[in-house]
């Protein structure tokens, strides 16, 4: 759900009428603090009315390589060709939320700014 459509849906149970520059100044704000403790400060970040938890795990990688699409080969032949690209880290790094059984539909999708610190740490 983009967050106009949410603004829009919030608005009215808010006790101040306020714009929606300041509305995204606040969950922009509030979202460059979780990333921030969840990758810089390495916590579980409890979320509040009983959200669940965020914290970032370290998983191992199933293969040794990506496999990708030769462009350059691919012009040449006119056919799809592939090569591998091996892995060089042991480990990557994921954003895992524990959350009850009613927000089992939802998903934590990082950000370009946030995927960069994710993966940096």
């Amino acid at each position: 759900m983009p967050i106009k459509d949410i603004y829009k849906h919030v608005k009215i149970m808010l006790y101040k009428n306020i714009d929606y520059k300041l509305y995204y100044s606040i969950i922009k704000r509030f979202f460059e603090i979780l990333v921030r403790d969840i990758t810089i400060r390495n916590h579980q970040v409890y979320l509040p009315n009983q959200m669940g938890y965020v914290y970032l795990d370290e998983k191992p990688h199933k293969r040794a390589f990506h496999v990708r699409v030769d462009n350059e080969a691919t012009k040449e032949t006119g056919e799809t060709v592939f090569y591998k690209v091996p892995i060089l880290d042991d480990y990557y790094k994921k954003l895992v939320w524990v959350r009850p059984t009613k927000y089992r539909n939802c998903k934590i999708m990082p950000l370009g700014y946030s995927k960069k610190l994710i993966n940096k740490n």
